[in-house]
């Protein structure tokens, strides 16, 4: 059964840093990259639909291919 730390780490844990150690965390990564990420991630959806389709054609095409021999 977990209980969390024990009652002597909850009396000595300083907390009163934490919300701005959080928020700092926030900002590490510049808003730039995120920005960049973004686009990649837009760019990788499309292209995935694209592959996606491209596997239909290809599978439709092999379906005509075995009729017309």
């Amino acid at each position: 059964r977990d209980e969390g730390p024990p009652r002597e780490l909850q009396d000595v844990r300083d907390n009163s840093k934490d919300r701005e150690y959080w928020e700092a965390m926030t900002h590490i990564i510049p808003q730039r990259k995120l920005k960049l990420w973004d686009a990649l991630g837009a760019a990788l959806v499309e292209y995935h639909k694209v592959l996606t389709r491209r596997s239909e054609l290809f599978s439709e095409a092999t379906a005509l291919q075995r009729q017309n021999t």
